[in-house]
């Protein structure tokens, strides 16, 4: 088949739209069967929906795409709330969902999903709008294709002249009349045009012929037909950071709470040292108080018991000293069972060794831990635990959903998917016994 040929083929609008956002590189040719083809190639580059205007909210059904990249600092406000978790994009386009049978394809897409270069393919016919390059102000001969006058008959500085304009009796020029003026850059749309080649590897398209737009100027190319998305994948990173956010201040709590315990022994050994402090000074104003009484000769007696009192200070020192390594001892017990909770295998072994062999060894076949290692990949989770409970019939298999619910804090559609995933391709039908 002619490429050229192109011309009696035309768009079928009962198909759905699919369409692309691209900027123009240059024309060029190509063979296709013994033929040179003048084709335009087109650069393009992943579009990302960042908005979908529905007839309820908006009066009309239309997808808003980003395209290229911009810095933060040249975008609107109103723009950046627009595109916020999606990028900062140069461009944005609204495709219009004009026709009854878009409106399926339409509920289907999401904010976030991505369209890329796997939508079309060759033999597509497909349209393509741009900007046209500006002229600048031209004649009604370059503009709008006059004739001129005649160069002969006497007729001189008038060959591109645009003559009369209309008749005296209006008294002026009506609206749309063809005269001299701005010519070029505006919107053009050219129709029904054929995708020769597709080039994922240089994520080109070229299409038959030319299209309106001067050199990496934008254009968008819209098209009948599937429209393949791939889906944005963000709510799994967000709730596997979540986990570790409760994972972390989980630990934060047991070393806030092994500190206050350690500080508060600590208070109680600093209390009992002022305690000896009021014994020695209590006995050394005995004696001051004694001392008045007691005749002169006998005031170096008085004296004598001082050295006592020291004694008992320094005694009751000895014994606030010898309680502190206590709490060096508390430590040390304190540090020595914090890794214990963290093995947990230790914890079940007991009960699974009371296991009966056969038991044993259908628990630990190379098909379990397959299908465990397959599952944990699939919804990113940390199924051994789990499965152990279960096996030493610490959790009940019925209650299999509420645990994935409240202790390892999932969404209750996801937790009774994850738990009839386990049902079936881990105990299958070894339930019962469980």
């Amino acid at each position: 088949m002619n490429p050229r040929d192109s011309a009696s083929q035309k768009i079928d609008y009962k198909q759905i739209m699919k369409f692309i956002l691209g900027k123009k590189i240059e024309m060029t040719q190509v063979w296709k069967n013994e033929l040179i083809v003048p084709v335009t190639k087109v650069k393009v580059e992943p579009g990302v929906i960042v908005q979908l205007k529905t007839a309820a909210r908006d009066g009309y059904t239309s997808a808003v795409v980003g395209f290229g990249t911009r810095r933060e600092k040249n975008i609107n406000k109103p723009q950046l709330g627009q595109m916020k978790d999606l990028g900062k994009f140069r461009f944005l386009k609204e495709f219009r969902y004009k026709h009854k049978e878009d409106s399926a394809e339409f509920e289907k897409l999401n904010r976030g999903d991505k369209i890329d270069l796997n939508t079309f393919e060759v033999g597509d016919m497909v349209n393509v709008q741009g900007t046209s390059k500006g002229k600048g102000f031209q004649g009604g001969v370059k503009r709008h294709g006059f004739h001129g006058q005649d160069k002969t008959h006497g007729n001189k500085d008038q060959l591109r002249m645009p003559g009369s304009v209309g008749a005296g009796e209006p008294q002026h020029v009506f609206k749309g009349t063809r005269m001299a003026g701005h010519m070029g850059n505006k919107t053009a749309t050219v129709t029904n045009l054929k995708i020769v080649e597709v080039n994922p590897e240089e994520q080109t398209i070229s299409i038959l012929g030319g299209i309106p737009g001067a050199r990496n100027s934008v254009v968008y190319i819209i098209g009948r037909g599937e429209l393949k998305v791939s889906k944005q994948e963000v709510k799994e990173e967000v709730k596997s950071e979540k986990a570790e956010e409760v994972k972390v201040e989980v630990v934060s709590e047991k070393v806030e709470e092994v500190k206050s315990e350690v500080v508060s022994e600590k208070a109680e050994v600093k209390t009992e040292e002022p305690k000896a402090e009021d014994t020695s000074t209590s006995s050394a104003q005995d004696v001051k108080v004694e001392a008045p009484i007691v005749e002169e000769p006998k005031v170096e007696e008085a004296k004598t018991p001082e050295p006592k009192v020291e004694d008992t200070s320094t005694s009751s020192a000895q014994d606030a000293k010898a309680e502190e390594p206590k709490v060096e001892e508390v430590k040390a017990e304190v540090k020595k069972e914090e890794p214990k909770e963290e093995k947990f295998e230790d914890t079940y072994i007991d009960k699974f060794n009371k296991l009966s062999k056969e038991e044993k060894d259908k628990f630990s076949s190379a098909e379990m831990t397959e299908a465990i290692s397959a599952l944990e990949e699939k919804y990113k989770l940390d199924l051994v635990p789990l499965v152990t409970m279960i096996v030493v019939k610490e959790i009940a298999i019925e209650d299999l959903t509420k645990y994935l619910v409240t202790e390892m804090k999932l969404e209750e559609p996801k937790a009774n998917e994850v738990a009839a995933e386990i049902k079936e391709k881990i105990f299958k039908s070894n339930i019962e016994k469980v």
